[in-house]
């Protein structure tokens, strides 16, 4: 979609799903990109290359919710932002043409949801938890001793990753209360799986099993040669669904020393529909390592699960 001026200007409008479109845009002198959250650095980027022509004043606006530090934004508008470049913030309170009933609403917000407001009604950087596949989590100090020494059941998984993070987390298991103290940490990209396996001897995990993904079998056969308890993770129909629905079902504590872990909490989330706008049943990739690990480190449980039947005569039919 487009507005042509009289003296030949336009306004174009146009989303930012395929590299084609970005490449169809020549001699631009401002680009406005709103809602920037949901939108690449590399886009970004693309974009900046293409005012590049004889243009007057070129500008590249950036809005946006200020969701989560971990976010590329943060890096490049509060950590390092560019030369040349102003950081505005405002909010609801600064918009003179939002209703009363609005204002009200966003208000309310402060009381009934703390960490959404944070972010919507006063522009501060937070974690937006709508969309986010796993909330039932703390952040919590604790002894893995002592947990242990109550019974825990310790749980290991890894996730191997080159180019993406490997990621491997050490866990102990409260199954009557159906709680995973997350306790430790291995999160690397490039790693050789020599380094894993050393990594997996510094670590707190002896001989516990190391539940690593089925698809890798000649990795699992590496880490038996150095004397670790490597098992394939149980796989069939759905089981990321199913590992996911475990972990939702699962209260989780993690350790504050397991930053990476609580980063991947704190941005994990289901993808929307281009077409719709609302949330799907697909997840982001970038920050599920850690989680998928500590997935990989149950998956014999929720796997294994059946459902019972019972013979019609025991209920009297």
């Amino acid at each position: 979609m487009s507005i042509t001026f009289p003296n030949g200007s336009q306004i174009i409008l146009m989303g930012l799903d395929t590299e084609e479109k970005l490449l169809s845009l020549n001699n631009v002198s401002t680009v406005w990109i709103e809602e920037a959250y949901e939108v690449e650095r590399e886009k970004v980027e693309q974009l900046n290359l293409r005012m590049r022509g004889q243009a007057f004043n070129q500008q590249l606006i950036l809005s946006w919710n200020p969701i989560s530090k971990n976010s590329w934004l943060y890096d490049f508008t509060v950590k390092n932002p560019p030369e040349n470049s102003i950081f505005h913030h405002s909010t609801y309170r600064d918009n003179i043409f939002l209703n009363e009933e609005y204002i009200k609403a966003l208000d309310e917000m402060a009381t009934r949801n703390p960490a959404k407001y944070r972010v919507y009604g006063l522009g501060e950087w937070g974690v937006d938890v709508e969309g986010l596949v796993i909330t039932n989590w703390r952040k919590q100090d604790f002894d893995a001793m002592e947990l242990s020494a109550l019974g825990y059941e310790h749980r290991v998984g890894m996730d191997l990753g080159w180019i993406d993070k490997s990621a491997i987390i050490n866990t102990l298991y409260d199954k009557e209360h159906k709680t995973i103290y997350v306790f430790e940490e291995f999160y690397k990209s490039g790693c050789q799986l020599s380094e894993l396996a050393e990594a997996i001897g510094n670590m707190q995990i002896g001989k516990t099993k190391v539940y690593v993904d089925a698809a890798e079998p000649r990795s699992i056969q590496y880490f038996r040669s150095q004397r670790i308890n490597a098992e394939g993770c149980a796989k069939g129909k759905d089981s990321v669904k199913a590992g996911l629905m475990f972990l939702q079902d699962t209260y989780l504590v993690i350790h504050p020393s397991c930053k990476n872990f609580i980063m991947e909490l704190e941005n994990f989330s289901y993808k929307k529909s281009k077409q719709t706008g609302e949330y799907t049943e697909e997840t982001t990739h970038e920050y599920s390592h850690a989680i998928d690990a500590c997935r990989y480190a149950y998956s014999d449980i929720y796997t294994n699960k059946k459902v019972k039947t019972l013979d019609k005569s025991v209920l009297g039919l």
